[in-house]
């Protein structure tokens, strides 16, 4: 009929994300994502919601965010200038973005993307996913092949704050480290002259990181270990899940240069430190041609041609 002779609207996204909060890795690719798909042209905005914490866990949270300059829950990064959602911003052309750690459909609405930003069920204990929906994955560390076959679906967005940068300072001394997934783990490495940088400001880290010799990462996948090569600061995992080095990077390419797998792996992430800068620069390029993708992909999965 006459209805199907009108153009349809142009897809639009809406992503369901948690407040802007500088030190949770999960909630700045989600507004990075919105930012980005606005950027190329993509209605998008920011559904926010609280974590479904426990209430001592979510005044710790706010507190933190409050002690950081956020004072609203609802807060926008200034970093990324989103909209808000409004309710008319859910229409038959527009896209929900969960993250893997929502269950169910909160939205009640009929077209899906899961972005596995970790694996599914790592953080809650529980996966609640409808049918027919899109997942993505962050990367193969995040993906859960039962659940989602297709390797084709890789989005990282890649974020990384201008502090982190080599003052070249020449006393150099001590160590840092930092627990977050790991925080279940044993300490291990040297604890005297050692900074736990958990829960500090980026601003507060660089300058750690910029006066350490050593960072010790209990948590194998946090971007801290990257941003503690970028200050010159010589970066090391405390192994956990993984045989080898090349083992590790198989399911976190991120981790390709400037970190050691283990203390007798240091000389390689001394040699490479250099290249991060620039691997990083790679990687913002490639996360625009992923973005690029995941708009095309979901065009042709819900029919919004």
């Amino acid at each position: 009929g006459i209805d199907s002779l009108k153009s349809k609207q142009p897809i639009s996204f809406l992503i369901y994300a948690p407040p802007y909060d500088e030190l949770s890795g999960g909630a700045i690719v989600l507004h990075k994502l919105c930012f980005l798909l606005n950027s190329m042209g993509y209605k998008s905005s920011i559904w926010p919601y609280l974590y479904n914490d426990s209430l001592t866990k979510r005044l710790k949270r706010m507190i933190g965010l409050r002690r950081r300059g956020q004072k609203n829950p609802h807060h926008l990064s200034s970093h990324y200038p989103n909209n808000l959602a409004k309710n008319s911003d859910l229409n038959k052309s527009t896209v929900v973005i969960y993250p893997e750690v929502i269950a169910g459909n909160p939205l009640n609405h009929d077209k899906i993307i899961r972005w596995f930003l970790h694996k599914p069920g790592y953080h809650t204990g529980t996966i609640d996913f409808g049918d027919n929906e899109l997942y993505f994955f962050f990367d193969q560390h995040s993906n859960d092949s039962n659940i989602n076959s297709n390797n084709e679906n890789k989005l990282s967005v890649v974020s990384v704050n201008p502090e982190y940068k080599d003052l070249e300072l020449s006393d150099r001394n001590g160590s840092c480290y930092i627990m977050r997934k790991g925080h279940d783990r044993p300490t291990v490495h040297n604890l005297n002259n050692s900074i736990k940088i958990d829960g500090k400001s980026h601003k507060e880290i660089a300058q750690i990181f910029n006066q350490s010799e050593f960072f010790y990462s209990y948590d194998e996948m946090t971007m801290y270990s990257q941003f503690a090569a970028l200050c010159g600061c010589t970066s090391i995992i405390i192994p956990e899940n993984y045989n080898c080095r090349q083992d590790w990077v198989n399911n976190h390419p991120i981790g390709k240069y400037g970190v050691a797998y283990g203390e007798e792996d240091i000389e390689h992430a001394r040699n490479t430190q250099h290249k991060l800068r620039n691997y990083f620069d790679e990687l913002e390029k490639t996360s625009k041609e992923e973005v690029n993708q995941f708009i095309q992909k979901s065009k042709y999965f819900f029919n919004l041609l």
